[in-house]
């Protein structure tokens, strides 16, 4: 009897969701209509860091094996809001590059990156060198 009333019991639990009726605007459990942000963003591990007068070249992991590369103004750490963030990285993890969006447009790029020159992420690129996007208003990535 004991066996036939917990069977019974089960047999109802599990055959409740069956009976149960979605609402017509039924959101994703997360959506409250108040908490979603207009912010996203997108970080890579960095390879290389290649200091010049004017900006910095980043090259970036890029689908595993790939290689990207950015250029990161220099003026930017001084705009108001500020678009670019040097930054210390803790010891034992890797350097990274977190770019920030806020609407779909670029908003922010940090490099969290060890800042002592002497790391082996860091190189120089000369002066001479001509660079594309040095004046650009915008980070633009494919990623």
């Amino acid at each position: 009897m004991k066996r036939f009333a917990l069977v019974l019991i089960a047999a109802v639990c599990m055959a409740l969701p069956a009976f149960s009726q979605e609402s017509e605007d039924s959101k994703p459990f997360w959506d409250h209509g108040d908490n979603v942000s207009s912010i996203s963003y997108h970080s890579v591990n960095i390879y290389k860091v290649l200091d010049q007068r004017d900006a910095f070249v980043v090259l970036f992991e890029r689908d595993g094996l790939r290689v990207g590369k950015a250029v990161v103004p220099k003026k930017w750490a001084q705009e108001n809001p500020r678009k670019f963030v040097l930054r210390n990285k803790p010891k034992g993890l890797p350097s990274y590059m977190t770019v920030f969006y806020r609407d779909g447009e670029f908003s922010k790029v940090i490099l969290t990156v060890s800042l002592n020159k002497q790391d082996p992420v860091w190189s120089i690129l000369p002066n001479s060198t001509k660079l594309s996007g040095t004046d650009a208003d915008t980070l633009e990535i494919t990623w």
